[in-house]
């Protein structure tokens, strides 16, 4: 019996070839899109959660509340990791994991910028990374050691064996090989390339003691069995017990939980990458459905040709449950044929999907779960895009069916149509949407950012470079591409310093707003492109006391509340620094929100970069120069600068790949509801041939006719609109509510949606209506 369904099934395609194609393509391009995007969250719910002993990492996270302001943040004291691994017997091991600017490695004439992380033994006990020679465990029990990754050791030793040979690290320190691993995988948000031992931080004094110093992240693994809930409750006032820090409660998070759930408010996680991940695994969704709509609408369009096919069947025997496999047999077939071509079409684009997402996975085709999931979605789909129309033509009853002319209840609620009417509604959903992002990216992006990052670089001061900077500075300034020149504390494009702890004039005790930290030694002002409106920049070389001296920006005058912020004392722990200039606000942190305050201190604050501000002209020839200057001071490391527009964009990189991501599903899910829409105009047209060569006859011109063909298609389209624009209007209102900085939703937008999504849906049904009307009545009355 299932060879006869097959067989019958089969025939039926070849039947109606075109309608077939139609399916098939349209379903397979949905099942493609889907498919896609499946593979893409199985990546992003493996990122740190596929580690051996995954179930029991967490990371340390504190959360403070200051007056009606609560922050949560991850960043922990020196002190931290140890006291918690002492005071607590359910915690098996810990680490701590730093965030360093790249570190130049170096053996014998190579030499390499590399991301490196101090960190403990507890590091490779908790993250099961692939060994390949040595033990990393071990390796970190020493200061003197060092693991590096396969890469990274091929760089500097070639094919040899690394295990036992020195590497240099920032020109100054030796460490000799211990162990080698793999490269960090691609689900994992760490992405170190060397790891140091802690011990060298502590055996060098980098490391402190103080717990006000949040400097490095905190990672802890708790024995088997241990609950969270309780181990939290007992573990909220560590901080209060231990360094007297009030209105700071501690947590462990979940570190399968960091990738997708670190956006917290009010001391609560609340979302992240999860939101992006379920609004598009809704949108593969929404898409696949999108195309099973076009198999529905298609079959049941047909359903009056194969009524008489039922009817005989039922008089031969057959009952109900047999037709319905029949037409669902018929069904997965073109579900197994769409999921073919779709395997086709995801190996096509891989590369591109790879980079609109920015990651480089692999397909899956080798692992069998892969295969058994696309076995269950084959079936699934085919059953979800068959079933209404089975059941509808199983549904007929031979006695109606078998007469001359097959009548149909009229009822004010027709299936297909509500069915177009769903498939339009998503398209004006997307559309609108991805305007609505694209005006918001274009609103963000084009707004006063304070600072000017454009030919602005930065290097960091490796090796040499702090002790000849002052030689290094002279041979800059000098050249005629070189408009200023800057040693700073941190990049203009990051944050790595706040406080809520700094005290002035008038400050109430309870008032702690968190202040970013900034650093300068001359010429801030003009090498970053800011704005100042009172006082003057720092100099040091010009005026020696600016080293105690500070510029500070509107909002931190604001909240300070200097009359006349010139020559007022701001104290910075047991720091004082005198204002001496005022700037306009500017972003350095998140392009999306507000500015905060931000103070730039004179240079008694560590310098860790040169920022330089180019001309326009010779860029090319001046980084050549720029470039002999650094090797000339700084020998045996890479010249390795920094764009800080490079960096800047990359700020935009989520919100860019959601305007990506939402403009290519549009378009797909506007290509296949046209798909669907064409075949469904063509078959109207054919089943209304002889009432258009009547018409014809009696008159009627192709214009009228396209017109009486396409409005019925038009009046469904504007009932999509309706619906859309309020479920849009709703759903972006929510998106934009997470910026602080955004667009208001404009009426525009709906409006040139509406004509779009109608210009769109004239065009394909006009098509087929043309080549209905052209038709000469001769042909198709020659019967009558």
């Amino acid at each position: 019996m299932i060879k006869n369904y097959l067989k019958i099934a089969w025939r039926n395609l070849i039947r109606k070839k075109g309608f077939a194609l139609i399916n098939i393509f349209g379903l397979a391009v949905g099942m493609a899109a889907s498919v896609l995007i499946m593979v893409w969250i199985h990546f992003e719910f493996s990122v740190d959660s596929s580690y051996e002993k995954s179930d029991r990492i967490y990371a340390v996270w504190r959360t403070n509340v200051n007056q009606e302001n609560v922050l949560s943040w991850d960043y922990t004291p020196t002190p931290y990791a140890p006291a918690l691994k002492e005071q607590y017997p359910e915690v098996e091991a810990v680490t701590h994991v730093t965030e360093w600017d790249p570190m130049v490695l170096a053996v014998g004439e190579k030499s390499f910028y590399e991301q490196v992380s101090f960190v403990d033994p507890g590091f490779f006990e908790m993250f099961s990374f692939q060994v390949m020679e040595g033990d990393p465990i071990e390796a970190l029990k020493s200061p003197d050691n060092i693991v590096l990754t396969k890469s990274v050791a091929k760089k500097l030793f070639g094919e040899d064996s690394p295990i036992g040979k020195s590497v240099k690290v920032e020109s100054q320190l030796d460490f000799e090989v211990k162990a080698v691993i793999e490269d960090l995988p691609q689900n994992t948000d760490f992405r170190f390339t060397a790891f140091l031992p802690f011990k060298k931080m502590e055996v060098m004094g980098w490391a402190g003691d103080f717990w006000g110093n949040n400097n490095c992240r905190t990672f802890a693994m708790l024995a088997p069995g241990t609950d969270l809930t309780t181990f939290n409750e007992k573990f909220k006032d560590f901080s209060l017990r231990n360094a007297d820090i009030k209105n700071t409660s501690d947590f462990l998070f979940p570190i399968s939980y960091l990738h997708l759930k670190s956006e917290f408010e009010n001391g609560k996680s609340v979302g992240g990458r999860i939101d992006l991940i379920r609004m598009f695994g809704l949108v593969g969704i929404v898409i696949l459905l999108i195309a099973c709509v076009n198999f529905v609408n298609l079959s049941t369009a047909q359903s009056e040709k194969r009524a008489k096919e039922v009817g005989i069947r039922k008089v031969s025997g057959a009952d109900r449950s047999m037709l319905i496999a029949q037409f669902l047999a018929e069904s997965v077939l073109i579900s197994v044929a769409a999921y073919v071509l779709a395997l086709l079409m995801i190996t096509l684009t891989f590369p591109g999907f790879n980079q609109l997402i920015g990651k480089e996975l692999s397909l899956p085709y080798n692992q069998p779960y892969f295969w058994f999931f696309s076995l269950g979605y084959v079936l699934l789909t085919g059953s979800l895009a068959g079933a209404y129309p089975a059941f509808l033509l199983s549904s007929f009853r031979p006695a109606m069916v078998l007469k001359s002319h097959m009548s149909f209840t009229k009822t004010w609620f027709k299936p297909r149509e509500a069915l177009v009417v769903f498939q339009f509604t998503i398209v004006a959903v997307l559309i609108a949407s991805t305007w609505i992002i694209r005006n918001q990216m274009q609103f963000v992006q084009t707004r006063d950012f304070g600072l000017n990052t454009e030919n602005l670089i930065y290097h960091q001061m490796t090796g040499s470079l702090k002790t000849n900077f002052s030689a290094l500075r002279g041979e800059v300034e000098a050249l005629p591409g070189v408009i200023s020149i800057s040693s700073t504390f941190s990049p203009f494009t990051e944050q790595y310093s706040d406080t809520n702890m700094m005290k002035w004039q008038g400050k109430d005790d309870a008032f702690m707003p968190t202040i970013q930290r900034m650093g300068a030694d001359a010429h801030v002002v003009r090498t970053a492109g800011l704005e100042l409106i009172a006082g003057r920049d720092i100099d040091v070389y010009t005026n020696p006391a600016d080293s105690s001296s500070v510029l500070i920006n509107e909002t931190a005058l604001g909240f300070m509340g200097f009359e006349n912020p010139i020559g007022e004392i701001i104290k910075d722990g047991d720091a004082e620094y005198h204002v001496i200039g005022v700037v306009k606000d500017f972003i350095i942190d998140s392009p999306f929100g507000k500015p905060g305050g931000i103070l730039i201190f004179g240079p008694q604050i560590e310098q860790n970069f040169i920022h330089i501000r180019l001309s326009e002209a010779d860029l090319p020839e001046t980084i050549a120069q720029l470039e002999a200057i650094f090797k000339k001071f700084n020998p045996g490391s890479p010249f390795g600068y920094t764009f800080a527009d490079e960096v800047h964009a990359r700020k935009f990189a989520d919100q860019q790949q959601v305007k990506s991501l939402t403009t290519v599903f549009s378009v797909l899910a506007i290509l296949i509801s046209c798909l669907g829409l064409f075949g469904l105009a063509a078959f109207i047209a054919e089943q209304r041939s002889k009432e258009i060569s009547v018409r014809k006859v009696l008159g009627a011109s192709v214009k009228g006719l396209v017109l009486l063909l396409s409005g019925e298609f038009t009046k469904l389209v504007l009932i999509a609109m309706l619906i859309g624009v309020p479920i849009t209007w709703y759903a972006m209102s929510e998106w934009l509510a997470g910026f602080d900085y955004r667009i208001e939703l404009d009426w525009k937008v709906f409006f040139g949606t509406a004509l779009l999504a109608l210009l769109i849906a004239f065009l394909t049904v006009s098509s087929q209506a043309i080549k209905a009307a052209m038709v000469n009545p001769a042909k198709t009355l020659k019967s009558e």
